[in-house]
C-alpha cells in the first residue's frame, strides 16, 4: 500500500511539473506576440540623451522631473509634469502639459507636434532624440 502511495505522489508530480511547463510555454508564446504588436504599435522607437535610452513601453508617457513621472528627468530646468507622449498606429506625438520653459522639436517652440524618427526634443536643458530601436548594448538603459 506504501508503495502504491508513492507511486501515486510521483505521477502527480509530474502531472504538475508537465502543467507548469505547458504554462510556461504558453506565456512564453503569448510576450512574444504582445511584444511584435507592440513594436507595430509604437513603431519600434526609444528617446536617446547623451548615452541613456528611454524605453516607450506604452501608449502614454508622461515626462518630467517628479518621481512619477514615465522618463524621469532630474533637472530643475525641467518641469515636474513637462510633456506627454503618447501613441497611435505607429505615430507618436508629443505634448506640452504646461512646462514652464515650453516643448521644443528640432528647435521650433510646440505645444503639440507629431513625431519623425531623429527628431530632437528639448525640455528645459534636455535633449532627446526619437530613434528606432537599436541593439547598440553601449548605451544604458533607464526606465
Amino acid at each position: 500500500m506504501e508503495d502504491m502511495n508513492l507511486m501515486l505522489c510521483a505521477v502527480s508530480a509530474a502531472a504538475l511539473d508537465i502543467c507548469a511547463l505547458v504554462l510556461i510555454i504558453a506565456s512564453y508564446r503569448e510576450r512574444s506576440t504582445g511584444n511584435k504588436q507592440w513594436k507595430k504599435i509604437s513603431a519600434n522607437m526609444e528617446l536617446v540623451e547623451q548615452g541613456f535610452t528611454y524605453q516607450l513601453g506604452c501608449d502614454e508617457i508622461l515626462i518630467g522631473r517628479h518621481a512619477s513621472a514615465d522618463i524621469r528627468l532630474p533637472d530643475i530646468s525641467v518641469s515636474r509634469y513637462h510633456a506627454m507622449l503618447t501613441v497611435t498606429d505607429g505615430v507618436w506625438t508629443i505634448t506640452d502639459i504646461g512646462s514652464k520653459s515650453g516643448v521644443y522639436v528640432n528647435g521650433t517652440l510646440v505645444k503639440r507636434k507629431r513625431l519623425h524618427e531623429n527628431d530632437v526634443i528639448t525640455l528645459g536643458n534636455r535633449k532627446l532624440t526619437l530613434r528606432k530601436i537599436t541593439d547598440n548594448k553601449k548605451s544604458k538603459k533607464r526606465n
